[in-house]
């Protein structure tokens, strides 16, 4: 299975690395020059629709921010080692520009459709490959990557640790399919406010706890941070001669950390195009898509620092040297660090919102995706019920055979899009010509508005 998903997602990976390159190229690195004034939007008062913009970056770090994605930094750890880590930081500062075209395009290309708008890649894929085929294509896999990367590997993670706390890994499954299909019932707009009110709690009273672990265990920060370092280019291989060795070795880090960024972050896969497209703007023009797709960038960064803190907590700790996986590790580190009772149920309960707000946020985007195609309530209903009977079976499956298949599935889903954009930025460059105007702007000039988005 090992040899054979290196070989599936290695030309993704590079193909991804590249267009990270290429458009933070094209975009004078806007990721990185312009992440003070995408702050800005959300904290000023001159960014419009300010609170819809807010209520969207929350739930996009909702889907961000899952269980999976502790996990994930624990299976990094365990697959490529602590320089993973390091990879991954820079891969997701390299590949964040992405998030930036993705949204561009498909607020771009959105339709409105009984009052709402509906867009993200699905709204551009017929253009890019001139077939209705690849939105159909797109629309399978959005699919596909639902079931298993936002929801299967969520409640999987989130059941491990449910055998340390003595709880059938079952009823976590089926406790949260009972949840989810009530909080279903309710609007979107509710389901915002909701999900806007639990990311800032939890991952606040997350990171706080990891703070005390450092602190507790302070002496073993420079340490951990020299073994990162040291693990960024191995050298392991030398001592058996075997050059080729050290450059399967690299390429194995390089990918698991490429990857890892990818699930964290979910660069490339469309969820803040499909997110932000369903903001009703004030005034629908380029100065509205531009700051839409500016605050984009500042989710990843929020994630890459959530999972920098968790690797620490892992290593100061020793956890990521026991024979545990997955999320049980973390739960380790958390029970070595504090001697209290009632730790588990706390980290389990801060978990659970993860798993949960990430679990809603992939259901929204590819029911989403599924209205753009059809507008029956039919068919939303369905996936309802589908999307909701799966989310018992992520917590008695496999974790290695979930996050072999939630990789291959991203992989494709990465793939489709990434070339979709690609092709769509080299035959139209309005994106790179529209973002150099406000590139060379100053803080407080306007943008032009004088081209209609559709």
């Amino acid at each position: 299975m090992d040899i054979v998903k290196f070989a599936l997602l290695l030309p993704t990976i590079l193909l991804i690395l590249i267009a990270g390159v290429y458009l933070s190229v094209k975009l004078k690195w806007l990721q990185i020059f312009r992440l003070p004034y995408a702050l800005s939007l959300i904290g000023a008062k001159r960014g419009e629709n300010k609170f819809s913009s807010i209520a969207a970056l929350f739930t996009i770090l909702g889907g961000n921010l899952g269980v999976g994605n502790i996990s994930g930094t624990a299976v990094a750890l365990k697959t490529g080692g602590p320089g993973s880590i390091l990879w991954m930081a820079i891969i997701v500062v390299i590949t964040s520009a992405i998030k930036y075209v993705t949204c561009y395009l498909s607020i771009k290309n959105r339709k409105k459709k009984n009052g709402r708008f509906i867009g993200g890649p699905i709204a551009y894929m017929a253009d890019a490959f001139n077939s209705r085929k690849a939105t159909i294509a797109f629309l399978v896999i959005m699919m596909i990557v639902s079931i298993t990367v936002g929801n299967l590997v969520q409640v999987n993670s989130l059941s491990i640790p449910l055998d340390m706390i003595d709880v059938p890994v079952i009823t976590g499954g089926i406790t949260m399919a009972i949840i989810f299909f009530i909080v279903a019932a309710l609007s979107l707009k509710k389901i915002k406010i909701f999900i806007s009110a639990t990311i800032p709690i939890m991952t606040v009273s997350y990171l706080t706890l990891c703070g005390i672990i450092l602190f507790k265990f302070s002496e073993n920060i420079l340490p951990s941070l020299k073994l990162i370092t040291s693990g960024f280019f191995t050298t392991d291989s030398f001592s058996f001669g075997l050059s080729l060795g050290l450059i399967v070795e690299m390429l194995t880090i390089i990918q698991v950390g490429t990857l890892r960024g990818i699930f964290a972050t979910d660069i490339g896969l469309g969820l803040e195009g499909i997110v932000h497209s369903s903001i009703v703007p004030k005034k629908n023009n380029n100065k509205f898509i531009i700051e839409q797709s500016l605050i984009t960038i500042i989710s990843p960064f929020i994630v890459v620092f959530v999972v920098f803190i968790t690797t620490m907590v892992l290593l100061v700790t020793d956890s990521w040297i026991t024979d545990l996986e997955s999320t049980n590790m973390c739960i380790f580190a958390f029970r070595k660090a504090m001697n209290w009772h009632y730790i588990d149920y706390l980290i389990m309960a801060i978990m659970f919102c993860f798993a949960f707000t990430t679990i809603f946020t992939w259901f929204f985007c590819s029911k989403q995706t599924i209205r753009y195609m059809s507008m029956n309530d039919k068919y939303t209903k369905v996936w309802i019920v589908i999307f909701t009977a799966i989310i018992p079976l992520g917590a008695i499956s496999k974790v290695q055979l979930l996050w072999d298949v939630a990789d291959i599935s991203i992989a494709a889903l990465l793939f489709i899009n990434i070339l979709a954009i690609l092709k769509l930025a080299y035959q139209d460059p309005e994106v790179f010509t529209m973002s150099s105007r406000y590139l060379k702007l100053d803080m407080s000039a306007k943008l032009p508005s004088d081209t209609k988005s559709q």
